[in-house]
């Protein structure tokens, strides 16, 4: 950890930049223009998966100043991902970062998120070291391995969701920004109103194989959430509102947001939960990250070096159902685990009131064509992930992180779109990822 910090303060000192490339700004397109892909994936984590997200641009004209200092002047969404293991997860965005020529910038989202199969492992250090559920007296390395061994009945129960529960969550998020420093440096202030609703699996039939190797289903055994919440040890078990306020600082010398060659981007943000903007829990959590990006050969050849810290604290009375939530700036992350914090592992497969990781990206830009006016570009990504969780910041140390490596092909689409299919392995098994945009 020590290492990536010393590695990204180097790149803030050579890395400054303000505005795109001459390249970059000669590729970006005039006006407004429309993209998006459908979005087919598989995963352990979620089964077979589709959607898709729709994105609509004014990049304004090449005669306007912020043409060449913002990836768009409008930006708005739509998404919508379902999978065969019950994940919905709808989105309408809208982004404007130089609002009105002004050194204001507007985002707001409305999010729909419904997940049977949500995961919950354990705020434990046993938790953390390996996988291990009431029905077998073993510990397993391998999560393949764990998942198959819990899909079999013991003493008249199922195990198959002992690491689940099912999570229903609207919200709504508003922010302003006030750009500082030439728009450097960026001064937030936003808001989420959101409702939980948390159901576990203690008693329900579910899926499960016979002696004989068949399927069939049984009465589901008290879940580790449930064993938790009996025990009085978490906060959230029973959902409800949580509203917050946020406010957030961060330094940006990026020369394109979506697919940067060089700068420096980082951010401290803080949510407060309370009362008196109607939530039922009172708590604060806080996120620093610093992420660099460096061309070291930009006359010969399109690779950019890219890293990634941060450091995530909460107090102890998060709820159970946002544990997971690391509050970004430009996009709240769930991790750590999963696509966008330590792939190879399973999504939250490690949670607590302190996370932390680093990750470290080789992007290199082997080839680009124009087919009927659309731009696209194609990047090689090998990548590795390094993570912890701990239960608070006096027990932060360089023990028991656990990594993550692979390789990802990205295809960038009239600059500022972007598509990825991603494989990594860890320790405990392989991932397969297709998303959008940079993993950071």
């Amino acid at each position: 950890m020590v290492r990536w910090l010393c590695v990204l303060a180097a790149l803030a000192r050579v890395a400054v930049a303000d505005s795109m490339s001459p390249a970059d700004a000669s590729r970006k397109p005039e006006r407004s223009h429309v993209t998006g892909l459908p979005l087919f994936a598989y995963s352990v984590d979620f089964g077979y998966g589709a959607g898709g997200r729709a994105y609509y641009y004014w990049n304004g004209t090449r005669d306007d100043p912020r043409f060449a200092r913002t990836p768009y002047l409008l930006r708005s969404f739509v998404s919508g991902f379902s999978t065969t293991s019950g994940l919905h997860f709808y989105t309408l965005d809208v982004d404007a970062p130089a609002v009105f020529d002004s050194p204001y910038r507007i985002r707001s989202a409305l999010v729909f998120l419904r997940n049977i199969d949500a995961s919950y492992f354990g705020f434990s250090e046993a938790s953390r070291r390996t996988l291990r559920f009431p029905g077998i007296d073993q510990d397993f390395g391998s999560y393949a391995d764990y998942r198959e061994a819990q899909r079999r009945i013991v003493d008249g129960v199922g195990y198959d969701r002992y690491d689940r529960y099912d999570l229903l969550r609207p919200a709504a998020l508003a922010s302003v920004e006030r750009s500082l420093l030439d728009g450097r440096m960026r001064l937030l202030v936003g808001v989420t109103a959101s409702w939980a609703r948390v159901e576990d699996y203690t008693g329900k039939l579910v899926d499960a194989v016979s002696d004989s190797g068949a399927s069939t289903s049984a009465p589901s055994a008290t879940t580790r959430l449930r064993e938790d919440c009996d025990r009085g040890v978490l906060v959230g078990c029973g959902g409800g509102r949580d509203n917050l306020l946020r406010v957030a600082v961060t330094y940006d010398t990026r020369d394109f947001e979506p697919d940067p060659n060089c700068g420096v981007f980082a951010d401290l943000a803080i949510d407060v939960a309370t009362a008196a903007l109607g939530s039922e829990y009172d708590y604060v959590r806080g996120l620093v990250t610093v992420r660099g990006f460096y061309s070291p050969f930009p006359a010969h050849a399109d690779l950019v070096l890219a890293g990634r810290v941060f450091l995530h604290a909460q107090s102890a009375g998060t709820p159970v159902f946002t544990m997971d939530v690391l509050p970004f700036v430009e996009d709240v992350r769930a991790g750590l685990g999963g696509h966008r914090t330590i792939r190879g592992y399973r999504q939250s497969r490690f949670v607590d009131h302190v996370m932390t990781a680093a990750s470290g990206e080789v992007r290199w830009t082997f080839a680009r064509t124009t087919i009927r006016r659309q731009k696209l570009a194609f990047i090689a990504v090998p990548f590795f992930d390094v993570g912890r969780a701990f239960d608070g910041l006096t027990d932060l140390g360089l023990q028991g992180f656990r990594p993550g490596a692979g390789g990802a092909l990205r295809v960038s689409w009239n600059l500022a779109t972007l598509g990825t299919f991603e494989y990594a392995r860890s320790l405990e098994g392989t991932g397969v990822y297709v998303n959008f945009g940079h993993m950071f």
